[in-house]
């Protein structure tokens, strides 16, 4: 992981105040100092909910830009399609390749030394991930999760707070999984589905659908835009 204390400059992608304070409050405790762009892609903010911070920032419209910034980047969401989103729109823009994405881990969570860690990734407090473990690209783990050993999770994925994936877990691109879900050992969860909050998975789930319970169970398709 990173080491914040020498880094100066961070460029947050998209606007949302709900995020914004846990963003913050994760560069804090890992000591950042430096200062934080916020770049707007369309001029709008999304949420306005209150944040409060002692570090600098200052926000910007990515049309205001006439050249790329410094510093590595984060997107300012935890919805997949809006990663997705926000990672297309700015290598339009300004080929923004994948290696120059941040990953951030709250200094209260614990990444094995075995996982294999993609770019983009960011994780809120007292959560964990266990040996041996690949983390895709863009992928988001709130507070207090378990991700079992030797599992796999994709791009653009977003695992809600108090989620558990057991061991030996295949988690598709652009999965959701809802806060209090239980994911047993061997299961696969195809791209792009929703496992609603406080389910427990004991058999596979395709692409595409949105499943919950206990047992989880599919309830519908989703159409894919």
């Amino acid at each position: 992981m990173k080491d914040f204390t020498t880094q100066n400059e961070i460029n947050i992608l998209g606007f949302s105040g709900q995020y914004l304070a846990l963003l913050f409050e994760s560069l804090r405790s890992n000591l950042f100092k430096g200062s934080i762009n916020i770049i707007l892609n369309d001029g709008l903010k999304r949420s306005e909910a209150e944040f409060e911070t002692d570090l600098e920032y200052k926000i910007y419209h990515a049309a205001e830009l006439k050249v790329v910034p410094n510093g590595d980047f984060v997107f300012c969401s935890n919805k997949p399609s809006t990663k997705k989103f926000l990672y297309d729109f700015f290598f339009k823009e300004w080929e923004i390749e994948k290696n120059v994405y941040l990953s951030l881990c709250h200094s209260s969570g614990i990444v094995a030394s075995t996982v294999k860690l993609g770019n983009g990734f960011y994780m809120e407090p007292l959560s964990v991930v266990s040996p041996y473990t690949e983390i895709g690209f863009g992928v988001t783990v709130n507070r207090n999760c378990s991700i079992g050993h030797h599992s796999h999770i994709s791009d653009f994925c977003s695992i809600h707070p108090g989620a558990n994936i057991a061991g030996n877990v295949y988690v598709g691109e652009g999965v959701t999984i809802g806060p209090g879900s239980t994911i047993f050992s061997n299961i696969r969860i195809g791209r792009n589905s929703i496992i609603g909050g406080g389910s427990v998975v004991t058999k596979n789930i395709p692409d595409n659908v949105l499943a919950f319970g206990n047992p989880c169970k599919i309830v519908k398709e989703i159409e894919m835009l």
